[in-house]
């Protein structure tokens, strides 16, 4: 087992990748059963590191919606007339085993596994085969796609990844033996993907990581030529982005500004948000030791922003430098950036800054980091060789072996503690406090816990911290209300849900409580007036139809 194990990290580097021998789709079946054993491994490494998260709760973010609420998961005649790939396998598993937390968990498992498969793929095409194992378990265990495989709401973005990989695999086939059938079938995944995996738009990163992966890592020089092979996939883009984006944008806009309270027009301008987005990224993929579903809140002093513009301009002097050192590290630098597009956006559609987006960039980094352990290893051979320290191959040095199984042992270890961080609310919530400490989402999230195992005075503490720190965060004010409300000072309960709702109309909890309360006065008229606020923003609420029906009821006596 030892010896196997050092064989797969010390391959000599002369195993091209054209010696995967794929020219057709025979060869691709043949290519995984000569590499079952190392896809064994992919499956059992993966199952090992994310093992701790299968018995994981819900957490309070996006999962209750998303799981418990919409309609087209508990139909499915809904669910297809979407023509959304993810509604539809959300449709299947709710019907098929019910709302159970450790099913979502162990899809998202099966995702990573066939991703990283398909990753392992697809380093094979492009890089050595050391490149290609060692490439995959780093992508497999880096601690960035905790929030994508243990968050029941990012199983998307894995998801997702199942399709745009393919999607690459035949292009760079296609370029590799020059048979048009890979092209055309990469380019039907791409069309299929715009209809099926639309995901917001963020299928659309596809054509931009394609033509990167052509041009500096396919190619061995820039060729505008290529731009005819390019045409099909700009083609579906125009065609999609001219169709269906501009509703998705908007719907995306109003989702940030009613529930998320994300003020687009006042938000921070591109220009001065690009290298905080760079910085995150490259800190997150390279040094992930920092990590929160949140990232927010935190003042940025101006030498920690001067720290921030200096990488971003390291960054693209990196992709400048390599380009006649090493064009394939200047892709993937380029493609890290690609790799999370839409927070680029001039208007908001995207955070700035979120570890899921994060989850295909991982794998250029981890091909970063493999070409560079290999490049040092073999810079310490030459100066031994030099030395006379070795005369025979197996006195070369292990550097690549010893350094891959250290860096993968912290990134699983750190991957397991950070599932730990999302096995339920309160675990999430206490660790996102040490990371995000300003969030004011933080602590409003934090405050439903402890209402929920009773503790109103903890909970209430953490409301009215979320409100101080974001004055016009109508969820936490309704949070006060309620907190009010149970504990019976009807007055307070008034005064906070009133307020809610003056921030956020669209927060027909308010409306509802507002109305339960003025019932309990006896007082009918504004009763009524709140069911029907209620109604007007949630016509399919049964609470609020009885409530207004009895409101009815009660005036016409």
């Amino acid at each position: 087992m030892k010896k196997n194990i050092r064989k797969m990290f010390t391959k000599d580097t002369e195993d091209t990748p054209q010696e995967t021998g794929i020219k057709s789709f025979n060869d691709i079946f043949t290519f995984l059963k000569d590499n079952k054993k190392f896809l064994l491994i992919i499956c059992l490494f993966t199952l090992l590191i994310y093992a701790n998260i299968i018995t994981g709760d819900f957490v309070n973010l996006d999962d209750y919606s998303k799981a418990f609420t919409a309609p087209e998961f508990k139909d499915f005649g809904l669910a297809l007339k979407s023509l959304d790939a993810f509604t539809i396998l959300m449709s299947i598993i709710v019907q098929t085993f019910g709302i159970k937390s450790s099913v979502f968990h162990i899809t998202s498992i099966l995702f990573h596994m066939i991703n990283g498969i398909l990753v392992f793929t697809l380093l094979n095409i492009l890089f050595e085969k050391r490149i290609s194992i060692i490439g995959t378990l780093l992508f497999l265990a880096h601690p960035a796609n905790t929030e994508a495989i243990s968050w029941h709401a990012g199983i998307w973005y894995a998801g997702r990844t199942t399709i745009i990989i393919p999607i690459l695999i035949f292009f760079a086939l296609f370029k590799k033996t020059e048979n048009k059938v890979f092209l055309i079938t990469s380019t039907i995944l791409y069309i299929f993907s715009l209809i099926f995996y639309r995901g917001g738009g963020w299928i659309l990163i596809t054509p931009f990581l394609l033509v990167l992966m052509d041009q500096f890592i396919i190619e061995k020089k820039i060729k505008i030529s290529n731009i005819k092979q390019y045409l099909p996939y700009l083609l579906a883009s125009i065609a999609f982005a001219l169709y269906l984006l501009p509703g998705f944008i908007k719907e995306r806009i109003e989702g940030l500004q009613t529930l998320y309270y994300v003020d687009t027009e006042t938000a921070t301008p591109l220009i001065n948000r690009i290298p905080y987005t760079i910085y995150m990224e490259y800190r997150t993929l390279f040094y992930p030791k920092i990590l929160s579903i949140y990232h927010e809140g935190k003042y940025i002093k101006p030498s920690e922003y001067t720290f921030m513009v200096f990488l971003t301009f390291a960054v693209f002097f990196a992709v400048f430098y390599f380009m006649k050192k090493d064009r394939r590290i200047s892709g993937l630098l380029l493609m890290i950036i690609f790799g999370v597009l839409p927070s680029f956006s001039p208007v908001i559609v995207a955070w700035i800054a979120a570890e899921r987006y994060l989850y295909i960039p991982s794998i250029f980094s981890s091909v970063i980091i493999s070409i560079g352990l290999i490049y040092i290893e073999s810079k310490i051979n030459e100066k031994n060789k030099r030395q006379g320290k070795i005369k025979k191959e197996s006195e070369k040095n292990n550097f690549v072996l010893y350094a891959s199984i250290t860096i993968i042992s912290l990134y699983s270890i750190r991957t397991v503690l950070r599932n730990n961080d999302l096995r339920n609310s309160k675990n999430l919530w206490i660790a996102s406090k040490k990371t995000a400490p300003y969030s004011y989402r933080v602590y409003n999230n934090m405050g439903d816990v402890l209402a929920n195992e009773g503790d109103l005075d903890g909970a209430l503490e953490n409301f009215k911290r979320s409100f101080a720190l974001k004055p016009d965060y109508a969820d936490a004010v309704h949070n006060i209300g309620h907190i009010y409300m149970v504990r019976g000072n009807l007055p307070q309960a008034k005064r906070y849900l009133e307020q809610s709702l003056q921030m956020n109309p669209r927060l027909f909890p308010s409306a509802y409580k507002l109305g339960a309360i003025y019932m309990e006065e006896r007082d009918f008229e504004n009763a009524k007036k709140y069911f029907e606020a209620c109604l007007q923003y949630e016509p399919a609420s049964v609470d609020c139809s009885s409530g207004l029906q009895t409101a009815n009821q009660m005036l016409s006596q």
